[in-house]
């Protein structure tokens, strides 16, 4: 009996078998498929140097038009001087490519393909583009042709040669505000001047609420906004419109105002975007021995990639195509794929460059660094973002350097725990919903700030990775495994996480599952808690600041944390100079070692506070490691509270937990009467010589605590 296909089935087969008849493709590391010939069989092509719009330049002797195929020959530099809505096919440069830097232009194409000998400007540092001039770069929207490339890449930039673009300078891209923005108000002012900011500039403020539990997740209805200066005169900015909503600062637990929300500025005189964004959108991609550098370019509305579960076009061992995707990974708004450098590393020191930039509406991540390394992300704004603003992809990334970049308004899950992987249980990786989303520890982040995304300010807890392999030197190409080196991440820490903020409708200001030292962190107005810590060995978390909306707390369930803990295998957690105000507890480890056989090796370390100051329902909230036989050949945790000081918090009624100083009850199992190791505390509220210890609990029997003293707010049975 024959069988008959279903329409369905058969138009897949087909597409299956159309795919596999695609054009030759260059071969790219990381490229499943190569890259193909785009813009293959050019129907004119320039025969030498020369201006766009000049018909001498060209081969059919007139300038490009409508569907063209263009061809920048190797050798040949064109200089593109037309603002024109007529959409080219594609452009191939194998020569050099420039923008016109001092007149309006406009390139509406359908794909470019800078090739490995190929070069295109948009400006330059020494020839920045004028700042009476825009420049654009617009994606046309046309569908993809499955059967030439069955893996999307096309229909946007996609670089192996060389890519400049520069502005003008657009500086501060981000700023905090001087006065708290009101529902509306339509003047701002400024923390400082903005002299490069103009009249139409388009800026946005994030949502700064702490949210409550029917606000987070699935209910979450957005509150940042979008806004145009109408004039602006040093440091005071009128808008074209008043405010919407308030976007409150942070307050001390006197209900002092003390931290403002920044403001960001997201137009650029240079703009890459796409024609339709409900269309085919159009993405960037910079692979191999791509030299970069992009400075102050709005990308807006790039990206193809969508939140939620990848579906990626499969190839068989012979590089024919297996299964066409429907989601496929890697086409972001900006997006460093593999991309290892020039072999002689720039005069700047950076591998690739990305500064000032503003990225405005992505489907899933903004700007996305993918095995790539030695590069610089500074001063960029990414805002209206899905999954995560800025990425570190799949862990490998190394040495890169995010300084001062502003990411808000990054839609996610809503899921509160990380994910990690690619598949099975994480289908969706980096999608939670995160300013910074750093799949691996190796890289320098310093002067962030984030706000507003819907779990993570910041997120560096994405599960193990053991060993990888990252480059052995700049420009070391780590699909050659003679330039590079394995290294464990297991233990690896984060090279550097200093002076970074988060703030706003999120859940954690950082979750954190690496090792680390956390220097100079600000959290403010987060739900849950402010740092969110399973470090794999050593964390030290020196001077952190938290400050909490303290009304959320009139619901007895609502408990955020200044810094959360949960201690598994790590060794050594120190918690310094923390000042943490307005939230249900200051510190909080609940899993600190209770397992009664902890693992070999594991469980011989501290948890140590010291220098701390709180002003929260609840200072301090250990649950120590249960007490170990004598017999055992290794000693017990230690958790030490040394040198803190801690004051009530008022106009907060008591719920089912009494406040505290430091508590071993605070929501801790009830009725368990297992002997646990106590709390030292020494120096308390900073008098020297004021030392004791809390046992847990005051349901114990004798033989658990000793002696049965209590103390006007402890939460425990306290000895001398």
């Amino acid at each position: 009996m024959r069988m008959r296909l279903s329409s369905a089935v058969a138009f897949a087969l087909a597409s299956v078998a159309a795919a596999q008849d695609h054009n030759h493709a260059r071969n790219v590391h990381g490229v499943p498929g190569g890259v193909p010939e785009f813009c293959a069989n050019a129907t004119v092509s320039s025969t030498g140097s020369g201006a766009w719009s000049d018909a001498a330049t060209w081969s059919t002797r007139k300038v490009p038009g409508a569907e063209d195929r263009v061809m920048v020959g190797a050798g040949h530099k064109v200089v593109y001087d037309v603002a024109s809505d007529v959409k080219i096919g594609c452009v191939d440069v194998r020569g050099q490519l420039s923008f016109k830097t001092d007149a309006n232009t406009r390139l509406k194409t359908g794909n470019i393909m800078v090739w490995d000998e190929g070069a295109m400007e948009i400006g330059t540092p020494a020839n920045p583009m004028a700042a009476t001039a825009v420049a654009e770069v617009v994606i046309a929207d046309q569908k993809i042709d499955r059967k030439m490339d069955p893996a999307e890449l096309s229909r946007g930039i996609e670089v192996l040669g060389r890519l400049t673009m520069h502005g003008a300078v657009k500086l501060p891209t981000f700023v905090r505000l001087a006065e708290e923005p009101r529902v509306g108000q339509a003047e701002l002012r400024l923390e400082q001047a903005a002299p490069s900011w103009k009249v139409g500039d388009e800026i946005v403020l994030p949502d700064t609420r702490q949210l409550r539990e029917n606000e987070r997740g699935d209910a979450y209805k957005p509150q940042d906004e979008r806004v145009a200066i109408a004039s602006i005169n040093g440091d005071r900015i009128t808008l074209a419109t008043p405010l919407k909503f308030d976007h409150r600062g942070a307050r001390d637990g006197n209900d002092k105002l003390e931290f403002l929300p920044h403001a960001g500025n997201l137009t650029r005189n240079v703009v890459i975007r796409s024609e339709n964004p409900t269309g085919t959108r159009g993405h960037m991609i910079y692979m191999s021995r791509a030299d970069i550098d992009l400075r102050y370019v709005e990308v807006r509305e790039m990206g193809r990639t969508r939140m939620g579960v990848l579906d990626n076009t499969e190839f068989n061992a012979q590089g024919a195509v297996a299964k066409l995707g429907t989601n496929q990974i890697g086409r972001y708004a900006i997006h460093f794929h593999h991309n290892f450098g020039p072999k002689q590393t720039p005069a700047s020191g950076y591998q690739f460059t990305l500064v000032g930039n503003a990225i405005d509406g992505a489907p899933k991540w903004g700007v996305t660094v993918h095995n790539s390394h030695y590069g610089l992300v500074k001063d960029n704004v990414a805002y209206n973002t899905h999954g995560a603003g800025i990425v570190t992809e799949d862990g490998t990334e190394s040495n890169n350097v995010f300084d001062h970049n502003f990411a808000l308004r990054s839609a996610g899950s809503g899921e509160f725990a990380p994910r990690s992987g690619y598949g099975g249980a994480a289908p969706d990786p980096g999608g939670e919903g995160a300013g910074f989303w750093f799949r691996g520890p190796n890289n320098y982040i310093r002067n962030n700030v984030a706000s507003n995304g819907d779990v993570f300010g910041f997120g560096l807890a994405a599960g193990a990775l053991g060993n990888v392999r990252i480059p052995a030197f700049k420009g070391g190409d780590t699909s050659k495994s003679e330039e590079t080196k394995l290294v464990d991440t297991t233990e690896m820490p984060v090279l550097e996480f200093v002076n970074n903020e988060a703030y706003g409708a999120i859940q954690s200001g950082v979750a954190l599952g690496w090792n680390a030292e956390i220097k100079n962190f600000r959290v403010w107005n987060s739900s849950r808690h402010g740092v969110t810590a399973t470090p794999t060995d050593k964390l030290t978390i020196d001077t952190v600041t938290v400050r909490g909306d303290k009304s959320a707390l009139a619901n007895e369930f609502e408990s955020p944390a200044g810094v959360w803990v949960g201690d598994y295998v790590a060794k050594s957690i120190t918690v310094r100079n923390a000042n943490v105000q307005g939230m249900r507890t200051g510190v909080t480890s609940p899993f600190f070692n209770t397992d009664q056989k902890p693992e070999p090796g594991r469980g011989d370390g501290s948890m140590t506070i010291e220098n701390g100051y709180f002003r929260d329902y609840a200072g301090v909230v250990v649950g120590t490691a249960y007490r170990i036989s004598s017999t055992t050949d290794r000693p017990v945790k230690v958790a030490t509270v040394r040198s803190s000081v801690f004051e009530p918090m008022s106009g907060v009624s008591s719920g089912m937990f009494p406040p505290a100083a430091i508590s071993m009850n605070f929501r801790m199992a009830p009725g368990d009467t297992q002997p646990r190791d106590p709390i030292f505390v020494q120096d308390f509220n900073k008098k020297s010589g004021d030392n004791f210890k809390v046992y847990y609990s005051l349901e114990a029997p004798n033989n658990v605590a000793p002696c049965n003293e209590t103390r006007q707010g402890i939460d425990g049975w306290v000895c001398k």
